[in-house]
């Protein structure tokens, strides 16, 4: 879809549906649930007959190609299996099994079959990953999201350039209200559910740049999330590069922040990436960073602008001896490589007083001002 566009992709799902009715018998149901989504119900099958259909049917999507115009895709699938039978209770409970099957055969990889067992859900349940899970898809489906704005200001008053302001996602939920981040990020990212995140959040905040509901001032930019696991994925860089294309958005307004640890561990995707982005005239700014001040010497090839400091540093600033040699430090070394330090999570008057003194260039958090809805 966003490569080729709706069209071919609802042509690649009858492609996949057709292949799925090959592999069943006669007997069999095959349906589409939604999206990328799709069920089978095998009718008075024993488990192992079962698992070897589903292996089959793995087979076939694994030598399937996809061919539009000019270009060819591989894709893969990963199923879950439940066995039905007297004890399985209400509809619900199997779809539910089902899931809990299919996100544990992602995680061991793509093009996987697993076969449900108590153990999976129980743990996953244990871990609160099931019920952030459904929250998590509902909210995708609905676009349940909403964002906030929060500040970021120039220790030097007034600049001709940097992040002006930070979007920060919210997640609206019917039972619980507004739900922070902290709360499903990591199951988002664990059952891979992120990039569909961090998509509806730029095109979100892209819009909300181009119709002035986010005003920034002259040459300044607001900065948007992306997760490494996004960054990664196929057709991202792409989905980035036509939204800015069809927008009336300047890539200029537009500053990515992208985790320290996402940049290190592949550094040639990384690269690209950014250095796609930055020829449009984006800028970069890595998030997270204070745990390696050594890792500045790998970063100077990318084409990065802002360094963001780990909240966990700028906490108690004023008692805590270590946590001021960080920011120094790295305050200190990013100047000799071009980079400008922002710190974040800035609570208090006496912390803003000596990340200045310690000369980071810009400063956001509540003693700034608290995030606001975009509404």
């Amino acid at each position: 879809n966003d490569t080729c566009g709706h069209m071919a992709g609802d042509n690649m799902l009858r492609d996949v549906a057709a292949l799925l009715r090959e592999q069943v018998r006669d007997s069999d149901i095959a349906a589409r649930m939604g999206g990328d989504e799709f069920s089978l119900l095998l009718l008075g099958c024993p488990l192992n007959k079962a698992r070897q259909i589903a292996d089959d049917v793995c087979a076939a999507i694994r030598g399937y190609r996809f061919t539009w115009h000019d270009q060819v895709f591989d894709i893969g699938i990963s199923i879950g299996m439940v066995e039905i039978g007297p004890n399985s209770g209400v509809l619900e409970d199997v779809l539910s099994a089902a899931d809990s099957a299919c996100y544990v055969a992602k995680q061991q990889g793509r093009g996987q079959v697993h076969v449900y067992s108590a153990m999976d859900e129980a743990a996953a349940r244990q871990r609160g990953e099931i019920h952030w899970l459904r929250k998590l898809q509902t909210a995708i489906r609905e676009e349940r999201f909403e964002l906030y704005t929060q500040p970021i200001i120039s220790v030097a008053g007034r600049i001709p350039s940097g992040p002006a302001l930070e979007v920060l996602l919210r997640m609206n939920d019917a039972e619980e209200g507004l739900v922070l981040p902290n709360e499903f990020i990591r199951t988002a990212e664990r059952y891979q559910l992120i990039g569909a995140v961090d998509r509806w959040v730029f095109q979100a905040a892209l819009d909300a740049v181009a119709s002035g509901t986010i005003r920034l001032p002259d040459e300044r930019s607001v900065g948007i999330n992306i997760s490494g696991q996004t960054m990664a994925e196929a057709g991202f860089l792409e989905f980035v590069v036509e939204c800015l294309d069809h927008s009336q958005v300047n890539p200029a307004q537009i500053c990515f922040e992208v985790a320290e640890s996402a940049v290190l561990s592949d550094l040639d995707l990384a690269r690209r990436f950014i250095g796609v982005l930055h020829g449009m005239g984006c800028t970069f700014s890595l998030d997270d960073f204070g745990s390696d001040v050594g890792s500045l010497a790998s970063l100077q090839g990318l084409d990065i602008d802002f360094l963001k400091l780990d909240g966990l540093y700028t906490h108690n600033l004023t008692t805590n001896s270590v946590h001021q040699e960080v920011v120094s430090s790295v305050t200190r070394l990013s100047k000799a490589v071009g980079f400008k330090v922002i710190a974040e999570q800035v609570e208090d008057q006496s912390s803003f007083e000596s990340l200045r003194d310690l000369g980071v260039n810009f400063i956001q958090g509540y003693y700034i001002e608290e995030p606001r809805s975009l509404d």
